[in-house]
């Protein structure tokens, strides 16, 4: 399959192999009997052990033949022939939006074109009920008419399907994730709507806010990032556009954009936007330069032209005159009272404050002892104080309301009573507690995230990927003083390397626990 004159299913005649593996590949070929170029996916069954790999590619061909729709890259056919599935696909003459953003300088007119395009293959992605879960510039293919495309549906969810994602792969692209799906929570169209914010965010800063040294510090990041210093960073844009990347980029669901329609209804988008090339849009922005050039030009003259006929006229300065006397007569008219206004404005002097009603409870300050002031008739609330210190830090929710980072010095309050903290760190396992507030009082939780979990040396001989859990945590050899974090109970371990067989175990692990582990592949 690797030879570039090979004539794959009888019509696909390979120019290029774009990607390969074990298990799939990507060609870019020629299609014989309609003489164009297409994009080839392919992926052997037979090299597959787990049959859910096979499912997502099927299930990808489905998705997109349903979704036809001019920014999204389209479907040509797909099928089968002996051990291998493939899928073919629309060509486009142009590149990726990582490449321009590498190569060009886009003016700020195209990059809202470009954004305007990405919120519509969302917004009818999102209405035929699919999700992507990897919106990323590699995903984003530009003509050369500035058209976009999106592509590689290989990740997306269908409401209607059932598909549990294949246990070794890494679901997403880390730097463009959303912090719900770092979190391994079930995932809505807004989940795509972050990552798009980070793409968006790229496009008009030029930099990735999340990305870091690696994998772990860019998820961290992404769980722990702070909105506001997040804001500062595109406070250059115009306030539409401000407002609307910082929208995106909310981890709070609730304050999050709920769909890519709403933005369009914002930027009041509803028809297509108009064909032009990038040597177009140059022309046009000069032509738009020499037009505003002349336009000034003209100004100027007209200005000069008054001037003179104010020094040559005297006439002018009495009609100018006369016209202020007129305005000022006019404005002592509309701010004197009116004797025909029976209202509340006129008679204000007269008016006895001391009967109107007093609101009861005055904004959401407390009363004395952590009780709040409410009528008679209603329950008195109670209120007190929680300070929650994590170490090394978390992302807390209170009864699933996000709260933030900790640890931090501000106590939290909240009503008397139970309530649930769930600490979501990406290195460790989800920790929840139900902890007690007492009215007038501050309760102090403690935890360190290193005593809730046990830890796992690994040496492979010669190599091998090692998954745990069905989540992947590198290649070894892993560094010594690496360990990998697990939760307590049991634990499968899958390691993989593409000449052995791969190696299944399970065991169990306490908190507090480092096994040492030694595995070596045999034929």
């Amino acid at each position: 399959m690797a030879n570039t004159s090979e004539i794959l299913f009888e019509k696909f005649e390979i120019i290029e192999v774009l990607k390969k593996d074990e298990h799939a590949a990507v060609f870019l070929a020629n299609h014989i009997y309609l003489s164009k170029k297409i994009i080839l996916k392919v992926l052997n069954t037979q090299k597959i052990s787990d049959q859910a790999l096979v499912e997502r590619f099927k299930r990808e061909a489905k998705l997109l033949a349903k979704l036809d729709h001019p920014n999204i890259i389209k479907v040509l056919d797909f099928g089968t022939s002996k051990e291998y599935f493939y899928i073919s696909f629309e060509y486009i003459e142009g590149q990726s939006l990582r490449n321009i953003l590498k190569t060009k300088t886009l003016e700020l007119e195209q990059k809202e074109r470009l954004m305007i395009q990405l919120l519509k293959a969302l917004d009818f992605a999102h209405a035929n009920q699919i999700i992507h879960r990897d919106i990323k510039p590699e995903n984003i293919f530009i003509d050369n008419s500035l058209n976009l495309k999106l592509g590689d549906f290989g990740l997306a969810l269908s409401s209607e399907d059932s598909f549990v994602t294949n246990p070794y792969s890494i679901v997403g692209t880390p730097s463009y994730m959303s912090p719900e799906q770092v979190r391994g929570a079930k995932l809505n169209a807004q989940s795509d709507l972050f990552s798009a914010g980070v793409v968006l965010f790229e496009l008009y800063t030029g930099k990735n806010p999340f990305l870091r040294e690696n994998v772990s510090l860019t998820l961290n990041e992404i769980i722990g990032f702070d909105e506001e210093d997040l804001k500062t960073k595109v406070s250059e844009l115009p306030e539409n556009l401000r407002e609307m990347i910082s929208k995106l980029l909310q981890k709070n669901l609730s304050k999050r954009y709920n769909s890519a329609r709403e933005i369009l209804n914002e930027l009041n988008v509803d028809e297509d936007l108009p064909t032009i090339t990038l040597d177009q849009f140059e022309k046009e922005s000069n032509k738009s330069k020499r037009l505003l050039f002349l336009m000034a030009i003209i100004s100027v003259v007209a200005i000069l032209a008054i001037i003179l006929m104010k020094i040559e006229n005297p006439l002018f300065e009495n009609l100018q005159s006369d016209s202020s006397r007129t305005k000022h007569g006019t404005n002592e008219i509309l701010t004197g009272s009116d004797p025909n206004r029976n209202d509340i404005e006129n008679n204000k002097d007269n008016v006895n404050t001391e009967n109107l009603q007093k609101p009861l409870i005055e904004g959401s300050q407390n009363g004395k002892d952590g009780v709040t002031e409410t009528p008679s008739d209603q329950p008195v609330v109670r209120y007190g104080n929680l300070l929650v210190l994590v170490s090394p830090y978390a992302e807390a929710f209170i009864d699933g309301e996000g709260i933030g980072t900790v640890p931090t010095n501000k106590p939290i309050t909240l009503t008397e009573g139970e309530h649930t903290i769930k600490l979501v760190h990406p290195d460790y396992p989800v920790y929840s507690s139900v902890v007690n507030v007492t009215q007038g009082q501050t309760t102090r939780f403690t935890l360190k995230l290193d005593s809730t979990i046990g830890y796992i040396r690994c040496r492979v001989f010669p190599w091998g990927s090692v998954y745990v859990n069905d989540d992947f945590k590198g290649v070894t050899p892993f560094p010594e003083k690496d360990l990998i974090r697990v939760a307590p109970g049991p634990v499968r371990m899958v390691i993989k390397h593409q000449d052995y067989k791969d190696i299944d175990t399970t065991f169990n692990i306490s908190r507090g626990d480092t096994l040492n582990l030694r595995f070596s592949f045999r034929k």
